[in-house]
């Protein structure tokens, strides 16, 4: 169990990610190719995923307990995978030595004594096991992983925006309780209980695909994170799926479901699979028909849906009824 503690302060201070952080995905996929009790969709993304381990990525899984649990530096807060990665091999050692410390065995193989000493090889073995993890086991389900963490995330929003943190919070999950000012989570098996107060830090909260019950990190001086599982949404109907392909073009019937979490262009094309010319093209389509708004700050862009292409959305499904009546075809967009 998991008790988590509010202040006042810290109720405005519940945030997400905009998007999967590589190294949480990293940590929480290696554990859950190790962990029996995983939701459905993972197990069916394990049996894929299995195929694509390799030699070289066994210094990762070194760090992933029999239970579960992995250290704190392995998901440093920097976004990116090249900067996460250079984060966590510039870990420094005492770090190391008192996160590892505690629950390694007295004789360990050459690699853990290596990292606890500081020893390069050792550190850039584990760069090079993150990265080629991502890389080989991770990018190939990407999409898949980030439409269920992005549906997740439509859904709190949604949550949010008409019913505020309390009822975003007993909401979460319904293995999670909400009584002011605790967070209560339930896991699988019965044990510990950890309490986390929070003292104005705030919470992260993290929703993944690929674990059953909720994790917590509490690192000092760093915002507490609460990972838990992604509602899993049934799939869509194939007829309402067809009938807005038949409207837009089955790509920018794609773009539009995919921005019901705002996203940049490149955030974009990583989801749909795309080129980002192909994806630019298709948003500056949908804008010029009234569907997107984008906004740019920095020289970076955020897409985000209008109330027009929300209605768009919703109504589906009723287009799918006229048009067995004889309501006619509808014609794209180009």
């Amino acid at each position: 169990m998991i008790r988590i503690h509010f202040t006042p302060a810290d109720l405005g201070r519940v945030t997400f990610p905009a998007e999967p952080s590589p190294l949480w995905e990293a940590a929480l996929a290696a554990r859950a190719l190790g962990d029996r009790a995983i939701p459905p969709v993972a197990r069916r993304w394990r049996r894929d995923a299995g195929r694509r381990l390799r030699p070289s990525m066994r210094p990762l899984f070194k760090l992933i307990a029999p239970a579960g649990q992995f250290p704190d530096f392995l998901t440093p807060d920097v976004r990116g995978l090249e900067p996460a990665v250079e984060a966590l091999m510039d870990t420094p050692t005492e770090v190391i030595r008192d996160e590892l410390g505690p629950w390694l065995p007295a004789d360990i193989e050459p690699f853990m004594r290596g990292l606890l000493a500081g020893a390069p090889g050792s550190r850039r073995a584990l760069g090079a096991a993150v990265r080629d993890f991502h890389q080989q086991v991770l990018v190939p389900s990407s999409a898949e992983l980030d439409r269920r963490y992005g549906a997740d995330l439509a859904l709190r929003s949604h949550t949010l925006l008409h019913g505020g943190v309390d009822a975003l919070l007993a909401a979460l999950h319904p293995d999670v309780e909400w009584s002011t000012p605790v967070l209560t989570t339930h896991g699988l098996t019965p044990g510990r209980t950890l309490n986390i107060h929070l003292d104005g830090r705030g919470l992260q909260l993290y929703p993944s695909p690929l674990v059953a019950d909720c994790l917590a990190l509490d690192s000092p001086n760093h915002r507490p994170v609460l990972v838990y599982p992604c509602t899993d949404h049934p799939a869509e109907d194939p007829g309402t799926t067809d009938a807005l392909a038949d409207l837009l073009g089955r790509t920018r019937a794609q773009v539009l479901r995919s921005l019901r979490v705002p996203a940049s262009t490149t955030q974009l094309a990583r989801r749909l699979t795309i080129s980002l010319p192909s994806t630019s093209d298709h948003t500056r389509i949908l804008r010029a028909a009234g569907l997107i708004t984008t906004h740019r700050s920095q020289g970076s862009t955020l897409h985000s849906l209008t109330p027009a292409a929300r209605q768009l959305l919703t109504g589906s499904g009723a287009w799918r009824s006229r048009r067995s009546e004889g309501s006619g075809g509808f014609r794209g967009l180009g």
